[in-house]
């Protein structure tokens, strides 16, 4: 092993002790980042030469542009592990491509397992009311091949969409999809009977657990989309910097306070019309960043002045370096098998 393959265990080593104090304190400390950067940009540079301080700079720009989802820390491991990966003709606009793939797979991690903790949390909902959507799909499909119908899978699809929506708000028609859906393999059963060389050519029983996978998929964006992400209730005089409000605390003219519990799309809503309106109104609103201690101590000064309540909604976040511990090992892995 070189000194290369050494400097790679001994960055997982650190990426392992900065998941332990992320899972513990949610914060990544400093001696580790700096011990990567010191490290990584030594041994970089002696193996790629000057590529691995292009590497840094890029790479830190990147994630500067990116941090609007990513916080500092989790800015200072992707760029501290830039110089390492900064492997000859393997650069993308100046950012080695193996720190393309450890950014994109640990984001797409982070992004999977609160999703995954919606499904758990929620599959009684959604998998009966996903049985029921794929029935409609395949019955719907059967007529249309039938008949030839153009444009007609765009029609369905987003008869989905907006199935799933009103479940979300009309907890009766949620109930009547869920019964409906338990009819799933009744319906499988029916259309062999019914038409068994359809069936067969067109294999609906694959066809239809793909629509199934499918349709649990847009649900759980959905969901999270609509508000189901988890949040706990916390009071003021606990807040503390880096805690993502998924409430919307609006100050008007007068010092009058607002505060609104909205989600996602909701804030997006919001936001739009706050700039089209161009409305002076001060608004505390949380990024990828969290409170700020200037927000915290606003928050608290209104508290204190009794115009907002004793406890905000916050949301529930994840650690993200054990992300990027994973999002490391199966970089590494497609290093190898590029080099052999």
């Amino acid at each position: 092993m070189d000194l290369l393959g050494i400097v790679y265990i001994v960055n997982f080593i650190l990426l392992i002790l900065a998941s332990i104090t992320d899972i513990g304190e949610r914060i990544i400390p400093h001696k580790y980042t700096i011990a990567m950067i010191i490290m990584n940009l030594a041994v970089g540079y002696y193996y790629f030469g000057f590529d691995a301080i292009v590497a840094f700079f890029s790479t830190f720009i990147l994630c500067l542009i990116l941090s609007i989802g990513m916080g500092g820390g989790d800015v200072k491991l992707f760029t501290a592990l830039a110089p390492i990966f900064a492997y000859p003709n393997s650069f993308v606009f100046y950012i080695p491509k193996y720190i393309l793939y450890l950014i994109a797979i640990s984001m797409f991690i982070a992004a999977i397992f609160p999703m995954f903790k919606i499904l758990i949390r929620y599959w009684r909902d959604i998998l009966p009311s996903a049985c029921y959507l794929t029935m409609i799909i395949g019955i719907l499909y059967y007529f249309i091949n039938i008949y030839k119908i153009p444009y007609a899978s765009i029609v369905v699809w987003t008869y989905i969409i907006i199935s799933i929506f009103i479940s979300r708000k009309f907890p009766k028609y949620k109930d009547y999809t869920k019964k409906l859906g338990y009819l799933f393999p009744v319906y499988l059963i029916f259309l062999y009977i019914f038409d068994t060389s359809y069936f067969i050519n067109y294999n609906i029983l694959v066809t239809s657990i793909i629509y199934l996978c499918e349709i649990i998929l847009i649900s759980v964006v959905i969901y999270a989309l609509t508000g189901v992400e988890t949040s706990d209730k916390k009071s003021v005089e606990e807040l503390e910097e880096g805690d993502i409000l998924r409430d919307v605390i609006i100050i008007g003219k007068d010092n009058n306070v607002e505060v609104k519990n909205l989600n996602i799309m909701k804030r997006i809503k919001f936001l739009l019309e706050h700039e089209i309106k161009k409305d002076e109104k001060e608004i505390i609103l949380t990024d990828g960043e969290g409170l700020s201690k200037e927000d915290i101590e606003k928050i608290k000064r209104l508290h204190r002045e009794g115009k907002i309540p004793d406890s905000l909604n916050v949301i529930k976040t994840y650690p993200f370096v054990p992300f990027v511990v994973v999002g490391y090992l199966i970089t590494l892995m497609l290093i190898s098998f590029s080099i052999i």
